[in-house]
């Protein structure tokens, strides 16, 4: 996972630590020589899935934590009948491993019995499930456990106003106990529920609270708290355990609000794409044969961000033909771009492929020319021709230049694309070649031509003091704009950009859909700045780059720097 991390897990293995003393501790081995070593162990850690924020502050190891913990449970008539028992709450620490809702029982479990579930590997979440003939008390497992649960709910309320009695989560507050005290929990003892009801609490849906809680006009807090938590973990950049509190936020939504289950489902496979689990988060979304096109488009989206082109394809159609009304309009735009972008991706690599075999003589130019006609965005106008700048020397895209003013308006058009795109003097050499006749023939070489900047967002510093992200987009064709997204470093890069990319062209719904939303759903808000202000940001920034010698890892599949120089630094005039 990392040097860091790894080294993090190792003092982990201790027990549970703050960040500081962990970072203090790491420093001084010599794991990270960062000005700000409490903010770099915690970029290392935050999307670890192998540790725990815990209730009091602290960072746990998830192994450290459940090592040899076992968990008792008494089957019930509905798990018997289904074999596999409920994981909520009476195994409720294992919800971190992401074993699921519900874990398969043994053959021949019958109702009443008991059954222990033990972790034979954290790491690789093995566990072991075994018939019990009998749970003894275990008073000083019980006693700290129900120690830990009152101190949770003697904690003040988040905030002023705060409409919920005090509840707490099991899950955490269980874990905590194990990663505090190793040699408790590591035998079979009651049911943490049966013990809970002894201590005069009760539980519900993985939280625990005092006896005679009313669950049920809780409902829409226990909801708003899930959420609450989900934004938390998500802002912490933890999505495999924002995905573990949204899949228990929709079980309440489908028993008592199912009208929030669709965005909710939605929201669910997007935590677990983020947590590296594409399939889970497809099979969220499609399993159910939804009549919502929003269903189909976020698996679109998804499927493309994998580069699953084939089924991104089919679930493109699939959210079009489910769209009735204005209801959906925006829905129907986002798919209808996307089945667009494919398919002009595809032609693309077409054309792509059939210039690696021309010369730059006659011929080839009327090859050039044909296949540059058939390109259907102006961004992949753009990759192409930069693909044809580095196939060429310069003097054979000279005479080229030459042969291409002779194709007629395709030619043209050829020649308008390498007046935008190829260095100079190539680019001065075209212009030349076109005289006073530069004006495009296709949409696609106009979207090229008259490409520019016209709107800026950027994050709050509230939100990111280590870091500030920009967003500029570049109008094109039909309403289309591209996306220019610069990452600057203060903490340990001082204020130089740490990367900067160019996403493919898209309608600004999608933007809004698909960059804008989910970094305010990572607690990065966007607010709008001007094209100025966001031109000079990026240029000192890039000053700085410069001047420390750091190089941006996108210039590896981009020419970032060149685009940013030609599309929005120094935007070329391309009339005679």
């Amino acid at each position: 996972m990392g040097r860091i991390a790894d080294a993090a897990l190792t003092v982990l293995a201790r027990g549970p630590a703050d960040l500081e003393d962990l970072a203090a501790e790491l420093h001084a081995q010599g794991v990270t020589r960062a000005r700000n070593p409490v903010a770099a162990v915690r970029r290392a850690l935050r999307d670890d899935t192998r540790v725990i924020d815990l209730p009091d502050g602290r960072i746990a190891s998830i192994a450290q934590a459940l090592a040899g913990i076992e968990l008792t449970v008494v089957v019930s008539a509905d798990a018997a009948g289904d074999g596999r028992v409920e994981v909520e709450p009476d195994l409720a620490p294992l919800v971190v491993l992401g074993v699921g809702d519900t874990i398969e029982l043994p053959a021949g479990v019958r109702e009443g019995e008991l059954v222990a579930v033990g972790v034979a590997d954290p790491a690789e979440g093995v566990l072991n499930v075994r018939a019990l003939h009998r749970a003894p008390r275990r008073p000083d497992d019980e006693a700290v456990l129900l120690d830990a649960v009152q101190a949770q709910l003697e904690l003040p309320p988040p905030g002023p106003g705060w409409p919920m009695p005090p509840i707490a989560h099991l899950a955490t507050v269980a874990l905590a106990v194990a990663a505090d005290r190793p040699e408790l929990m590591r035998s079979p003892g009651r049911p943490l529920s049966e013990v809970l009801a002894g201590g005069g609490y009760e539980c519900h849906l993985g939280w625990v609270g005092y006896a005679g809680t009313d669950w049920d006009l809780l409902t829409e807090d226990e909801a708003l708290a899930l959420e609450g938590e989900v934004r938390r973990l998500l802002m912490l950049e933890r999505p495999a355990e924002a995905a573990a509190v949204q899949e228990r936020l929709l079980g309440v939504l489908r028993r008592h609000m199912p009208r929030r289950v669709p965005p909710a489902r939605r929201a669910l496979a997007r935590s677990l794409a983020r947590a590296g689990r594409p399939d889970d988060a497809l099979l969220a979304l499609v399993s159910t044969g939804s009549d919502d096109p929003e269903d189909w488009y976020e698996a679109a989206v998804i499927a493309c961000r994998i580069g699953d082109e084939v089924r991104a394809r089919r679930w493109v159609e699939s959210g079009l033909a489910r769209v009735a009304g204005d209801a959906h309009a925006d829905a129907a735009l986002c798919l209808s771009d996307i089945g667009g972008d494919l398919d002009a991706q595809a032609g693309f690599l077409r054309s792509r492929a059939a210039l690696g075999d021309i010369e730059p003589d006659a011929e080839g130019a009327e090859v050039l020319a044909g296949e540059v006609a058939r390109i259907g965005r102006s961004y992949l106008l753009e990759l192409l021709i930069e693909d044809v700048v580095g196939l060429f020397s310069p003097p054979e895209i000279a005479g080229l230049i030459d042969r291409l003013v002779e194709c007629g308006d395709r030619g043209r058009d050829v020649c308008l694309a390498l007046a935008a795109v190829a260095p100079e003097p190539l680019a001065r050499r075209a212009r030349s070649a076109l005289g006073r006749d530069a004006i495009p023939r296709s949409r696609v070489a106009g979207g090229l031509l008259d490409a520019h900047a016209v709107a800026g967002w950027s994050t709050l510093f509230e939100d990111a003091p280590d870091q500030r992200q920009l967003i500029v987009t570049i109008e094109k064709e039909e309403g289309r704009v591209s996306a220019l997204i610069v990452l600057i470093d203060f903490e340990d890069l001082g204020g130089a950009v740490k990367d900067a990319f160019f996403l493919p062209d898209m309608v600004e719904e999608r933007l809004a859909r698909e960059v804008i939303a989910p970094m305010e759903e990572l607690g990065l808000r966007c607010r709008p700045i001007s094209v100025g202000d966001a031109v000079s940001l990026i240029t000192e920034g890039l000053e700085i780059t410069r001047d420390i010698g750091w190089e941006l890892p996108s210039l590896s599949s981009q020419p970032v720097l060149d685009r940013i120089e030609r599309q929005l630094l120094h935007p070329r005039r391309i009339a005679g």
